[in-house]
């Protein structure tokens, strides 16, 4: 890349965005102004509702789970989801959520940068990018489509001695060779926030002149090859280049049949609160509640004016009927004015500081401000009084699909997270080997040895974004439901099909921990003993049917195995030929002509499978048996 081609894309960028930001600071500056002068009033609307999104939004748990794919087993998808929940919380990605949906809400769009990954702890570093010191390409709204994009990063000089000796940067020899200092209208950016929450303004640099401006550049280099590099403020040295080779593009297949390698995709996230499709600039809740801000912190003010008017009014006086004219400028208890009637002074302001006029309007107003985000309260009937159930549950119910929409829209940028996060390891984890998964739960930290080479597969696993804070008044309403269900549920589904619903559908309704329902519902004997068959049946082996299996928990945990053996095919076939033998049974015992399913009596055979104490009831016969034959 050469220095021309970096700083004319950047100039393009430059002039597209730099409008754009400038309102951006303006809005950071209504957000908390303490600079407003101690005689006026600022209205808190754009940082309390900007708050209440946020907080609707906001998740510090984990919001992910790996599903299966083409080729890819389900002892790897185990890995990836075990994995996952422990880099969690070590690459402590909720401070890093909290400060992306910060940005996304205020900003519009939230990046994140997904490029370094620390090879010793064997985790990759994400970092939030703050959106006013970036730029990227104006022609393309998709970031995969960008031709380049860059952010200003600032450095000491004792950090860029470090590189230089690490060989990193390559470019110079001493920090002495490129300029120091901060551009102004970066500089300005953080003055005029510093000024507003009562900040002294600094000076651009330091005295001893030691922080430096580098511009962190991603581009094209002549081949067609990604590439990132860095670059002095003024454009006259390139301090690094490096090609970036992660190994995450994707194929483009010929019409031939052969495939093109993409190579590497650009190493950034991007989240945004509203999304507008083939637009390059979205808009965001600062955007929506800027206009309502300053209206109302104008008419707090005049309010406010109006009251101590009111409070404190001026007078109109007739000069042939006021003996004295400097007792209106002080006020005193028993203070009397002599005058010959009550024409003599009269108040000229007297008006009301909140009439029913602008309550109504201020009212109107906080509505308009509520609606788009989500945070909106039931309106008032027209008749007084206040509002029923049911427009509190109407009014409830819309709030909730606002917020459900903003929630689904980020999650677009949290599964491509994710997406970078496999990938990484992919590139990485032949060379790292394995990596220990350390899960906090509430049986304690659970540790497990992750061998990072189940992560080479020829396709990536889907990734299903779920949020606890989306739609809340929709579970709460389904948790209502399932509980009014719950005693037809029981009366038709019996123990066995009981025992699942409140594994897989009742209990995670209303517990946030899964390995509560672990400890609540332990794996039966026939699980585990389905899941020991499962390694054999990956292997092509055929385990021996027990009569006294529990048929249908054997074939649901076959179901699992990938990929399916021929072994496999015929061992759940004979699952299924005991199982038909056992309804017949029933049936026959009965005395009916059809079979019966969904009842008590289907468990007949089985249900003392459901206890270690029942199950060993084959292996305690077989033991009589021995004993009656030696005797």
């Amino acid at each position: 890349m050469k220095l021309a081609d970096i700083h004319g894309k950047y100039e393009e960028s430059f002039e597209f965005l730099q409008a754009r930001k400038r309102r951006q600071v303006q809005q950071l500056v209504l957000l908390n102004n303490l600079n407003r002068g101690d005689q006026n009033i600022a209205s808190t609307l754009l940082l309390s509702l900007f708050n209440k999104t946020l907080s609707a939004l906001y998740d510090d748990k984990m919001q992910v789970k790996f599903l299966p794919s083409q080729g890819i087993l389900q002892d790897q998808i185990n890995s990836y989801n075990s994995l996952a929940q422990s880099d969690y919380l070590e690459m402590n990605k909720a401070k890093i959520d909290y400060d992306w949906c910060w940005d996304t809400l205020f900003f519009g769009r939230g990046y994140l940068e997904t490029l370094r990954f620390n090879m010793k702890q064997k985790i990759i570093e994400p970092s939030v990018i703050n959106p006013l010191v970036f730029g990227y390409d104006p022609y393309f709204e998709n970031v995969q489509d960008w031709r380049y994009y860059w952010k200003w990063v600032t450095k000491t000089k004792w950090e860029l001695k470090k590189l230089i000796k690490a060989g990193v940067i390559d470019g110079i020899k001493d920090p002495k060779e490129i300029p120091t200092g901060v551009d102004s209208y970066l500089w300005d950016y953080r003055v005029k926030r510093d000024e507003a929450k009562k900040g002294t303004p600094m000076a651009t640099d330091t005295q001893a002149g030691d922080v430096y401006q580098i511009l962190e550049f991603y581009g094209y280099d002549d081949k067609g090859d990604k590439n990132v590099c860095w670059v002095d403020k003024d454009f006259t040295k390139k301090l690094f280049q490096m090609k970036l080779d992660l190994e995450d593009g994707e194929q483009i297949v010929a019409p031939d049949g052969t495939s093109i390698d993409t190579g590497s995709k650009w190493p950034i996230v991007v989240k945004e609160a509203f999304r507008e499709p083939h637009s390059s600039i979205t808009f965001s809740v600062a955007d929506l509640l800027e206009d309502k801000h300053r209206a109302k912190s104008v008419l707090l003010n005049l309010a406010f004016i109006a009251a101590k008017d009111r409070a404190n009014p001026i007078y109109g006086y007739n000069p042939d009927k006021v003996k004295d004219v400097t007792q209106f400028f002080s006020r005193q208890i028993n203070q009397h004015i002599p005058m010959d009637d009550e024409s003599a002074s009269w108040p000229l302001n007297k008006e009301d500081p909140m009439s029913a006029g602008l309550i109504n309007f201020m009212t109107m107003l906080q509505q308009e401000a509520n609606a788009p985000v989500g945070t909106g309260v039931a309106l008032q009937p027209e008749t007084g009084g206040q509002e029923t159930a049911t427009e509190v549950a109407i009014q409830q119910q819309l709030n909730d699909m606002a917020q459900s929409l903003q929630s689904k829209v980020m999650q677009f940028g949290e599964a491509e997270f994710w997406s970078h996060w496999f990938h990484r390891y992919k590139k990485y984890g032949e060379e790292l080997g394995s990596k220990m998964a350390n899960i906090v739960g509430v049986k304690g930290v659970k540790t497990e040895e992750i061998q990072l080479s189940d992560f080479k597969t020829d396709f990536p696993p889907g990734v299903l974004v779920y949020s606890a804070k989306e739609a809340e008044f929709k579970e709460l309403v389904l948790r209502r439901d399932l509980i009014n269900l719950y005693p037809q549920l029981a009366q038709s589904l019996g123990p066995e099909g009981m025992r699942n619903f409140n594994k897989h559908v009742f209990f995670p309704k209303f517990l946030q921990d899964p390995s509560l329902i672990d400890i609540m519902f332990p794996e039966t004997l026939d699980e585990m003993h389905a899941q020991e068959e499962n390694e054999m049946l990956k292997d092509n082996k055929y385990p021996q049917v027990s009569q006294t299996d529990d048929h249908t928990t054997h074939i649901y945990m076959h179901q699992m195995v990938m990929p399916k053996t021929l072994a496999t095919w015929f061992h759940i076939a004979e699952h299924r030929e005991y199982a038909s033998g056992q309804k017949y049974a029933i049936m026959n015992e009965q005395g009916t002509g059809t079979p019966v399913e969904n009842s008590q009596s289907s468990q007949v055979i089985n249900k003392e499978r459901l206890s270690p104490q029942g199950a060993t009831a084959p292996l305690k016969q077989e033991m009589k048996t021995a004993q009656q034959t030696i005797v």
